[in-house]
């Protein structure tokens, strides 16, 4: 009896076994046939991928497009620029939901460029097998046609919501959302809660289930009309601060679940909105976004007043269009038109790239000899003997490093530069400033500061870098917040994706690439503040015509006329890795500097009496990768090969600039002590360093996977430090969050307490500065003040 049991008991759990093998066996062939319908049909939707993975990378992943989302929020005109944007998104999302329909055989067999707006790609429904018995394999791949477009399209809106929590951490803000989500491991789980939607079977049961009770559809409808009442009222609480960057993540969610209730239950929406107005809506709405995107390509400078991640969106939204009108007539044709326009832009951006002219520098002749680095040093120092020889203590000789770090570096510079100038009455840089160098946005903030004081000085005046208010109605103080309000990525990001992209590919028409728009830019926004004698613009003037008739021969000896400081523009060439410096001076026989490619004397190797623009100096200072590009110089080469010199931004090498000071420091220490030995004991060398108070946390341990990308990430921010740490760290002014009252509180108004109100805005990195992030900036100078002050002493 025992032995029996034993059998029988033995042969329940075999069978049982055997059950549960064939369950598994079951659960894997169905996730095998689903997960091969789900490659298939995103094969169907292969555009409406790259767009979702631009996007992504973009808000996640590119410092300069992930800080926009913080410029949407600090927007002047806010409750214009976030419903643009918004707006941007629910057309690609409904894009995204649709223009899948029109590739399917049903459909695209009856579309004719007449009836293609109001068509209604629902003809492939017609013809599917709705009876019980279908297989498993059919069912999946018709649900999934169904839902895997509106999945993709609210993957595009959550990334998009996310993008401001992943945002909020980089820029270290605290709040509810950040403590208890991690937009990463968030953005996950939505994915795979998402993708389960496209499995037929649990897609049935969720609906099933939710459509029990008969208040379903009042349910969906109150929920769809309280999400647009929490959008708009979430949009009128904005006050500039960081803290609002959480209503606008709130906002952005909203927005998803807004369109998840529409998008799955459209069928009920479209039986009481007509179908084809529907389709119409969403197809002219395409058309017209990819029209705009062509008139601005036209004219670019319309896109300065539109916020840069709305001319993003509209960018890619316009590539989305015109992938689609070739996937379109590619199925008409029997023809894979988009596969072979893809490969025939990729090998003809190939080709053209050896010969285009696109991104030549302009160049113009001059007419100005360099000195040599020592003699140049010995007459700035002839020209002020008198003066250190008479000063009543220590006499400030100043070298300035600029740090890179977008516009905002750009505007701390200027800011720097303006307060000592002013402070000084001039003498700053009459008298006690011997060089300016940088990298990136420094750099360009020294220009722009060097281009006026030397303009005046020039005409023996004195500048004035302070807003008259009485003449301009502005909360700002200085005419460099004016200068770096506009904003300079608009143009760039529409031409990176727009006619420079098509320059790239066909290498038809001439045109200015986003390069030299960029210079335009400049030069037309500081042109509203300072001109020359002639009324004419500074920037756009050839860099060593600042320089010229500064030594006159005198048989033996040189007479000096004026002796401005040395601005040292820095560049970093692409072919090598060298760093490159454009200088009014040789600097050859300086130990430092050593290995340091001289540009001019590369330039001037093939084109004799040759130079460029202080606009263009500035721009291959600060070419960031992709938004500006690199700078070519044509080489004249014997053979038949056809070679450019490329330059980059400064700040790849070294993105303070700080090698470049301790060269001047070693020749100005050799002149004092050869020709100046008495001067010694009076002069005081200052190192004046504007940078970023950027505190890093330290990573943990990285992977072997990962450390190899976490040092290339962190090698610049490294070598900048260690570069700093040579200069000294007596004239180190930081800028760093500075708290402000917004425009929107009055100060005046009886029983305010600062503390209540008052915002601290983050500062972006990009090119374009919020009014608040500025009025920030402005409110750092006020508290380094009394260090600026020493500087001069």
């Amino acid at each position: 009896m025992l032995f029996l049991k034993l059998v029988s008991d033995f042969g329940i759990f075999s069978f049982k076994f055997d059950v549960m093998m064939i369950k598994l066996l079951l659960f894997f062939e169905g996730f095998n046939i689903w997960f091969k319908n789900l490659l298939r049909e995103l094969s169907n939707n292969i555009i409406s991928l790259f767009f979702i993975g631009f996007v992504y990378l973009a808000l996640w992943h590119f410092p300069q497009t992930v800080d926009l989302l913080l410029i949407l929020n600090q927007a002047d005109t806010f409750l214009l620029e976030v419903p643009l944007y918004f707006s941007l998104l629910i057309i690609a999302a409904f894009l995204i939901w649709n223009a899948p329909k029109y590739f399917y055989f049903h459909n695209y067999k009856d579309i004719t460029l007449t009836n293609l707006i109001g068509f209604v790609p629902n003809q492939h429904y017609r013809f599917q097998d709705k009876s019980e018995s279908a297989s498993y394999n059919y069912i999946t791949r018709i649900h999934m046609r169904k839902t895997l477009p509106r999945i993709l399209a609210i993957l595009l809106l959550t990334i998009s919501a996310l993008s401001i929590l992943n945002a909020m951490e980089l820029f270290g803000l605290e709040n509810t959302y950040t403590r208890f989500l991690n937009p990463t491991n968030t953005l996950i789980l939505i994915i795979f809660l998402l993708l389960l939607l496209s499995e037929p079977k649990l897609y049935k049961l969720l609906k099933d289930f939710l459509n029990r009770s008969a208040k379903t559809k009042f349910f969906v409808f109150i929920v769809s009309i309280g999400l647009m009442v929490l959008i708009i009222s979430l949009g009128t609480l904005n006050t500039q601060a960081e803290k609002d960057l959480g209503n606008l993540f709130l906002s952005n969610s909203a927005l998803v679940l807004l369109f998840f209730t529409l998008s799955f239950n459209s069928y009920r929406f479209l039986k009481r909105f007509p179908k084809k107005l529907f389709y119409t809506l969403i197809l002219m709405s395409g058309f017209i976004m990819l029209t705009t995107f062509l008139l601005f390509n036209f004219y670019p400078s319309l896109v300065t007043g539109i916020n840069p991640l709305s001319v993003l969106i509209l960018s890619l939204l316009s590539l989305f269009m015109i992938c689609f009108v070739l996937i379109l007539l590619g199925k008409k044709m029997r023809f894979p038109l988009l596969s072979i326009v893809t490969v025939f832009c990729i090998f003809s951006a190939k080709f053209f790239s050896d010969t285009s002219d696109h991104y030549q520098l302009n160049l113009i002749e001059t007419q100005v000899d360099r000195p040599s680095l020592d003699t140049y040093i010995y007459h700035w120092l002839k020209s002020r003997e008198n003066i250190i020889k008479n000063a009543d203590s220590f006499f400030p000789i100043i070298m300035a490093s600029s740090e890179g770090g977008g516009s905002r570096a750009g505007l701390w510079a200027f800011l720097v530069h303006s307060y000592l100038y002013e402070k000084s009455n001039g003498d700053y840089f009459e008298k006690h400033l011997l060089s300016l160098t940088g990298a990136s946005g420094g750099g360009v903030g020294n220009s722009m500061f060097f281009a006026e004081a030397r303009n005046t000085s020039l005409q023996g005046k004195k500048s004035n870098f302070v807003i008259d208010r009485d003449t301009q109605n502005t909360n700002l103080n200085y005419k460099a917040s004016n200068i770096y309000k506009e904003n300079y990525l608009s143009v760039a990001l529409l031409s990176l994706l727009g006619r420079d992209l098509f320059k790239e590919v066909t290498s038809l028409f001439n045109f200015k690439n986003r390069g030299q728009l960029l210079e335009e830019q400049w030069t037309r926004t500081h042109e509203e503040y300072f001109l020359d004698s002639k009324g004419k613009s500074i920037m756009d003037k050839e860099f060593l015509s600042f320089y010229a008739n500064i030594l006159i021969s005198d048989t033996t000896d040189f007479v000096l006329q004026k002796t401005p400081p040395l601005l040292l523009v820095n560049t970093t060439h692409t072919q090598t890795g060298n760093y490159n410096i454009i200088s009014p001076v040789e600097y050859s026989d300086v130990r430092e500097l050593r290995g340091m490619n001289d540009f001019f004397e590369g330039l001037q190797s093939n084109y004799p009496n040759n130079s460029i623009a202080l606009s263009t100096a500035m721009r291959i200072n600060a070419s960031f990768p992709f938004i500006t590009p690199v700078g070519e110089v044509r080489k004249r080469m014997k053979t038949e090969v056809s070679m450019s010199d490329q330059y980059a931004d400064a700040g790849y090498y070294d993105n303070i600039g700080g090698r470049v000071s301790i060269g001047i420091e070693e020749v100005l220490k050799r002149v004092l002590n050869d020709s100046f030995p008495l001067l010694k004991e009076k002069v005081r060398i200052k190192h004046l360093i504007i940078t970023n108070e950027e505190d890093r946390k330290i990573a943990k341990t990285s992977t072997q996977l990962s450390a190899p990308l976490t040092t290339l990430k962190n090698v610049r921010y490294g070598h900048t430090k260690e570069v700093m740490k040579k200069l000294g760290e007596d004239y180190i002014i930081s800028l760093k969050q500075t708290e402000i009252i917004p425009s929107s509180v009055n100060p005046l108004t009886g029983g305010i307490k600062k503390e209540e109100f008052s915002i601290k805005p983050v500062l972006p990195l990009g090119r374009y500065l919020s009014t608040v992030a500025i009025r920030s900036m402005e409110a750092r100078l006020d508290s380094v003040s009394v260090d600026l002050d020493l500087i001069l002493e």
